[in-house]
């Protein structure tokens, strides 16, 4: 869902600022979970979010790289817990 959510957010700054609060609210529930490692990967993509009126994101193709590698953290996460 973020990463679609942040493809259509590269040309607006709305739904940009909608995606780093998002971002920040998965923050605050993986550190409640105690899932430091994942909560340090949005940590890495927060810091490359920087929402701008009238301007495509300079950052696009770096932060569908991070949240390729959250995703792929997440379900290494979820086969970890199914065993």
């Amino acid at each position: 869902m973020l990463r679609r959510l942040h493809g259509d957010a590269i040309c607006d700054a709305d739904k940009c600022r909608d995606f780093n609060r998002k971002m920040a609210d998965l923050l605050m529930k993986l550190e409640e979970m105690e899932e430091f490692s994942l909560a340090d990967r949005v940590m890495d993509a927060l810091s490359v979010c920087n929402p701008k009126t009238g301007s495509h994101c300079d950052n696009a193709e770096r932060m569908k790289g991070i949240l390729e590698r959250l995703n792929e953290r997440v379900k290494e996460k979820l086969k970890e817990n199914q065993n």
